[in-house]
């Protein structure tokens, strides 16, 4: 195996550079990729460069001062500009370079890559690189720009790694798929250090991407497949008629929700543990299939819970699902922390010895206290808002079977890599129950208020959500408490609450009730009102719009107009960049849920949907590239060509640790419910 020294120019003392590079073998130094490429097939006029851009400038040496001995041992060269006829001048000025002093004449012309600056009509560089327009070698063709931290000077590293490569030239490779994959890998490392133009690189690095995501989606797979439970819980669901679910849900399913419970009734009947997505845009009717899967869970004398993530949600299933248990007659209560008493020694004792069908409740289903007699399912609302260990602790407690819901929308792009084999039902909205809400991005944060103030006047209510709870150092967020300072004198005269995460569960099931019930007209809160909260309020101002993602926008306007009456959604943005407009703009035309996820995804990359709490990974495990939908769809193909290979010798292509691995699939699995 290829080790560091026999790489040529390579010693102990570049070694020890590169380790703290975190570079530790030769896969490494090919790995460590360029974070940028410069074309320099056309350099540019010093009056035509961008301040603070990187270009590329050719001069002429007409003055070269002395080294000054003191501090950083500078000097400077004053350059004219070939390209403008030698008429307009700038400086070059070298630190900690006293050995290049004497390397420059009058007269002679070089090439110059650098930013430009501009101080007191001064046109000035700072530690170019250069070489000699007669002798160019590295300044043509693509510039590549790693991440070196000083460590190393460009044209240092770059000799390391085109020795580097140059070594790869004498691998023979045969018919193999591990050999085809090292070729391959071989041949896009050749590409994106030393590509021909910026559109080979992009190449190079978007099939790497792809070839990244089908290593560790292979060995996700084989784990997967290893992993798989046969079922040893078996529903008895003889003479069980969906009509009869139908009748007490009091209103007829939708083509997508009977769909779903089909699912399910196969799924639960399969000889495979069930590991099911639902997954629909507000508003569509998951809760129905939820408690669908509670009736046939109680139909064949087992017991479910289902797990939301905030009380008030919680509370809210309990009020919906109470109608339909009492038709059906099945026993469930409702747990969470706010239960004590003679009332949690009554649950946990009916669910002990199994008169409680299903519960309702938050993380509190899972307290140590909590015995169950045959607990079979579990259903985890809002599933993204939970970790492993919640569902860890479900299945400890005998939950087999496990079903989530989610109105986070998971991108086709990502579903048809990642859930080939776990299902998925997508739940469409009936046409009665489309909302009527209307988006609008605003960066006038009074127009915003006064509209907000406007509609409190006539007899509405409204939300305004701002991204933290109190003010931070350093971070330019409106906080509820700026916000309450600085603001709240536009909505005197009107019956305001605050609700937030660090409320007692109290404080906050007391401020949605008074915002229910009509007592309080505004709502100041954080985004604890992402999760389906019913609520008859028409308006809804979003702060600092551009710190969340579309999905988590697209949840928060769903808060408004759930009767299917007119509503209006306003985003407040300082932020004047491209795509911060362009991102916010794509909710102004589209309430499509699903629509959004895509967008979002290709713009920001797999962070809402990979991790936790929607945030996570949006890069690649082992190279740190950008995913997108087009790199997904060609993990797919190429994974597809890696069923052959061994989980050693896939784990051996990653030439990374098993923590990055395991770290990976991990946060896979928090996604796809098969932990």
């Amino acid at each position: 195996m290829l080790t560091l020294k026999d790489v040529k120019g390579v010693g102990d003392a570049t070694i020890k550079k590169l380790h703290d590079l975190g570079i530790n073998n030769v896969f490494e130094v090919f790995s460590f990729l360029p974070r940028k490429y410069v074309d320099l097939q056309s350099p540019v006029k010093v009056l035509d460069a961008q301040v603070g851009q990187l270009s590329l400038f050719e001069g002429r040496v007409e003055k070269v001062s002395a080294v000054s001995m003191r501090g950083k041992k500078s000097f400077y060269v004053t350059f004219s500009d070939e390209l403008d006829n030698n008429r307009i001048f700038f400086k070059a000025m070298f630190y900690n370079m006293p050995f290049l002093h004497d390397t420059f004449e009058t007269g002679q012309r070089y090439r110059l890559l650098a930013r430009l600056s501009k101080d007191v009509g001064v046109l000035s560089v700072v530690n170019p690189s250069l070489e000699k327009i007669e002798k160019i070698s590295k300044l043509d063709g693509i510039y590549t720009v790693y991440p070196l931290r000083g460590v190393f000077g460009q044209n240092t590293y770059k000799n390391i790694v085109y020795s580097a490569l140059d070594t790869l030239k004498n691998v023979k490779y045969d018919d193999s798929t591990l050999s085809k994959v090292s070729k391959d890998l071989a041949t896009c490392f050749e590409l994106a250090h030393r590509p021909d133009n910026v559109q080979t690189a992009e190449r190079a690095v978007n099939a790497l991407a792809s070839i990244d995501i089908a290593i560790m989606l292979s060995i996700y797979r084989k784990l997967r497949d290893n992993s798989q439970k046969s079922r040893k819980v078996f529903y008895n669901l003889s003479n069980f008629r969906i009509v009869n679910f139908e009748n007490a849900l009091g209103f007829a399913p939708t083509l997508t929700q009977t769909q779903a419970f089909e699912d399910i009734m196969q799924d639960l009947t399969s000889p495979f543990n069930m590991s099911r997505i639902v997954s629909g845009d507000v508003g569509s009717g998951k809760t129905a299939v939820a408690f669908f899967a509670m009736y046939l869970c109680a139909f064949a004398h087992k017991q479910c819970a289902l797990m939301a993530p905030t009380e008030i949600l919680a509370k809210q299933h309990a009020e919906k699902f109470a109608r339909i248990s009492n038709a059906l007659g099945i026993n469930f209560a409702l747990l969470t922390s706010s239960t004590t008493g003679s009332e949690r020694k009554r649950i946990l004792l009916g669910l002990k010895d199994g008169t409680i069908d299903c519960i309702i409740g938050t993380n509190s289903v899972v307290s140590e206290d909590v015995e169950y007699r045959n607990l079979s399912l579990a259903i985890i609302d809002e599933q993204h808002r939970f970790g492993v260990n919640d569902r860890s602790k479900l299945e400890k407690k005998g939950a087999c079977d496990v079903l989530s819901l989610t109105a986070t929308p998971i991108p086709r792009s990502m579903a048809l890599t990642f859930y080939d084999d776990i299902a998925i039902s997508r739940i469409e909205k009936r046409e009665s129950a489309k909302t009527n809400v209307k988006t609008s991005v605003t960066s006038d944060i009074d127009d915003a208020l006064n509209r907000i103030a406007d509609s409190l006047k006539n007899g509405k209510q409204a939300f305004i959500v701002c991204p933290s709870i109190v003010d931070a150092e350093g971070n330019d967020l409106m906080s509820i408490e700026s916000f309450m300072r600085d603001y709240g004198g536009y909505f005197d005269g009107f019956a305001c609450s605050v609700m937030h995460g660090k409320l007692s569960n109290d404080e906050k099931e007391a401020a949605m009730r008074d915002f229910s019930s009509g007592k309080t007209r505004l709502l100041v809160a954080t985004t604890v009102i992402e999760v389906g909260i019913d609520t008859k309020a028409s308006e809804i101002l979003i702060l600092n719009a551009d710190r969340f993602g579309l999905a988590s926008l697209h949840q928060l306007r769903g808060r408004v107009g759930r009767d299917g009456s007119p509503a209006n959604c306003i985003l407040y943005s300082s932020n004047k960049g491209e795509k911060a407009i362009e991102r916010l703009s794509t909710l102004e035309k589209s309430n499509d849920g699903q629509y959004l996820a895509e967008v979002d995804f290709s713009m920001r990359g797999a962070g809402d949907f990979i991790g936790t709490k929607q945030c996570g990974i949006s890069v690649t495990p082992i190279f740190g590239l950008q995913m997108n939908g087009e790199v997904l769809k060609n993990a797919k193909s190429y994974a597809d060509g890696l069923s052959d290979l061994s989980l050693n010798e896939l784990l051996a292509l990653t030439h990374c640790s098993c923590a990055k691995v395991d770290e990976f699939i991990e946060k896979i699995e928090k996604v796809t419910i098969n932990s």
